[in-house]
């Protein structure tokens, strides 16, 4: 683990600064072999003026912080170095710790160094690469609490209860003759730890979808003006708009901040029965993109009306959360059909923008029970989390059920610790390299 590794740890490109970052037992030893005057003993958490030089000459006048182990990000001996932004010089000063012998870091590697040093659990790692690549407020304060170790806190409170309850039992199986536990007692209690764990549950059915972007689905017959209204909301020429219905025959997918909040938007190729085998299939992509979707837009055409063919799209739809768009307003303005009087209708037309404002807040009022889950105290944000917290939920459902219905107290312990196995894999006690591999491969070079 003391091996040196070094990565760019900012953005490529054109800028006031960059930061190099370097980590390993003898990071602070290679760096030193790089400058034009040499600092032996230096001080952690002082910032030094130099100058970066290789064989040829200077390279860059450099500012350098010596972070000693274990008070480091990594938990190792790290040094920052932070020359003028640009991409070759960035890259030249890299080049040149390289060649002192560091190694160039892999994908993730300084917080997965940082996992096994101890420095923060899985979650909090999870927590880091998330806030990485937040797009909204609301994002970026959801894995805040994750990076605070909320989520840890929950399944170490949770797990410290499971250890006191697996005790009293394992004493029992050790001396029967003498010690029988309470367990209408301890039934209670795995009720209390239950609720506990039940609440959290039941944010994460919109925490775990809306932490990384709500998925919005743009539906409605071919020609209806689906990918017109994508570009109108993403400000942009992204999507084709010709007459032609079928013209989107494959799933088009752009991100998009509304008032602050993260939409993943969907536009889907047009309903209808056709014989044409790709728009076959582009209309099936289209159905999986409404059992995905958060959020479904269908649009109506105004100046055909409400017809059967829209009727089939709404039933398709089903109970998701739902706006009806009636399009084209420009060319012909309908009252709201009576069949949608129940529904949630915006008139725009997305060829001169009339009516967007609207649609977006009627996209932000409809998500808002959604977003508020982010809100809560603990947030699991990941699909990992969600599995391992509800496995752990199912093993305790057995545990309540072997006090209630009076099965011996072994096979409650058999379930109480399958619990704490999947407690354990959320926080890293309990990990394989095949997980960490998994998590830490989407992590950026430098982080």
């Amino acid at each position: 683990m003391g091996e040196a590794i070094a990565a760019i740890a900012s953005p490529l490109g054109t800028g006031a600064i960059s930061t190099i970052r370097v980590s390993g037992d003898d990071s602070w030893n290679i760096v030193q072999s790089t400058l034009k005057k040499p600092i032996t003993s230096p001080k952690p958490r002082k910032i030094y003026m130099n100058t970066i030089r290789d064989e040829k000459g200077d390279i860059d006048q450099v500012l350098l912080a010596f972070y000693k182990s274990p008070k480091s990000y990594t938990g190792e001996n790290m040094v920052e170095i932070f020359c003028h932004g640009g991409y070759v010089v960035t890259s030249l000063v890299l080049q040149t710790i390289l060649k002192a012998g560091a190694r160039q870091a892999k994908p993730g590697e300084f917080t997965r160094r940082a996992f096994l040093n101890g420095k923060m659990d899985l979650s909090e790692a999870e927590a880091v690469r998330d806030l990485i690549e937040a797009k909204s407020s609301a994002e970026v304060r959801a894995f805040v609490k994750g990076i605070e170790g909320k989520i840890r806190e929950f399944v170490e409170g949770v797990r410290e209860d499971l250890i006191e309850i697996l005790a009293e039992i394992e004493v029992e199986l050790d001396y029967p003759e003498e010690i029988e536990v309470d367990r209408e007692r301890i039934g209670e209690k795995v009720k209390r730890i239950l609720l506990k764990m039940g609440k959290v549950l039941e944010r994460a059915k919109y925490s775990v979808r809306v932490s990384h972007g709500i998925k919005v689905a743009i539906v409605g017959k071919p020609n209806v003006g689906k990918s017109t209204l994508l570009n109108r909301l993403l400000r942009e020429e992204r999507a084709i708009v010709t007459p032609i219905p079928g013209t989107t025959r494959d799933v088009i997918s752009e991100d998009i901040v509304i008032f602050g909040r993260h939409f993943k938007l969907s536009d889907t190729a047009g309903f209808r029965k056709t014989e044409d085998h790709v728009e076959i299939i582009g209309v099936e992509r289209a159905k999986r993109e409404i059992e995905r979707a958060d959020l479904v837009l269908m649009l109506i055409d105004a100046t055909d009306g409400f017809t059967e063919h829209d009727r089939e799209i709404l039933e398709e739809i089903g109970e998701k959360p739902r706006i009806i768009i009636i399009n084209k307003t420009d060319l012909k303005d309908i009252e709201v059909p009576e069949q949608l009087k129940d529904e949630v209708v915006v008139k725009i037309s997305a060829l001169n923008g009339e009516g967007m404002k609207n649609l977006e807040k009627k996209m932000v009022e409809i998500t808002q029970e959604m977003v508020d889950s982010l809100k809560a105290e603990v947030v699991l944000t990941s699909q990992r989390q969600k599995e391992l917290v509800q496995a752990a939920y199912e093993n305790l459902i057995e545990v309540r059920n072997a006090f209630e219905q009076g099965f011996p107290t072994d096979v409650a312990a058999i379930n109480i610790r399958e619990a704490l196995k999947n407690l354990d894999e959320i926080t890293g006690r309990n990990f394989t390299e095949d997980l960490l591999d998994s998590i830490f491969s989407n992590f950026c070079v430098g982080k």
